[in-house]
């Protein structure tokens, strides 16, 4: 079980990013971030909520195309390099970050189920630890999006953008990272196909 969280100490600077730069080929290219949820609100509007609620307030928006976000009113920054996965998203917002921030919280855009709660515990762990980035494991295994890394990673984060594997979860175990352990699989349900949305909605009750 995740240890209760401490308060960041005053000198580390976390902001954050949600990756939303997919394709969504398989839900036949409808934008996932886009998808109501029984509370009115957007996938990514209520990530927003809950990243705010987690106690980030800078926050950006990694997507290639910005329509779908701009009512948002948030910075929208595209891939360091489009069509080479998450990656690129990553490269962009510790990129984008670098000058102003020690670290980011990395979310894709496609979790309707994630609380402030995972995000809380997670950011302290990453608070407790000298490695460069932590990242979350449940009982169905790692979920290499839900992530804190430092912005000192840019270089290594680079280097795998332009390496044979462009895997999230091989870049963290090349630098190190952490896991962060948690009980329930719910929060980090994602939306990838047209199962997963029917699933999703056969789960969650209406409004």
């Amino acid at each position: 079980m995740p240890t209760q969280p401490r308060q960041q100490p005053a000198s580390l600077t976390i902001a954050a990013a949600i990756l939303a730069g997919g394709k969504a080929s398989r839900l036949g290219g409808r934008v996932k971030g886009l998808i109501e949820l029984p509370d009115g609100r957007t996938i990514v509007e209520r990530l927003i909520g809950e990243v705010r609620g987690a106690g980030v307030s800078d926050i950006i928006i990694c997507a290639n195309e910005p329509e779908p976000y701009v009512d948002l009113g948030l910075p929208i920054v595209p891939d360091t390099d489009p069509g080479r996965g998450p990656l690129g998203g990553l490269a962009a917002a510790l990129a984008h970050f670098g000058p102003t921030a020690e670290a980011v919280l990395l979310l894709a855009g496609d979790m309707p189920a994630i609380t402030s709660g995972e995000l809380r515990l997670l950011l302290a762990a990453f608070g407790q630890t000298h490695a460069s980035a932590v990242f979350a494991e449940a009982p169905d295994g790692p979920h290499p999006l839900v992530a804190v890394a430092r912005t000192s990673l840019r270089d290594e984060v680079e280097r795998a953008l332009h390496s044979g594997d462009r895997r999230v979860r091989a870049l963290w175990r090349s630098v190190g990272a952490e896991t962060v352990s948690f009980e329930r699989v719910e929060p980090f349900a994602n939306i990838n196909t047209p199962a997963d949305l029917d699933r999703w909605q056969r789960a969650t009750p209406e409004r």
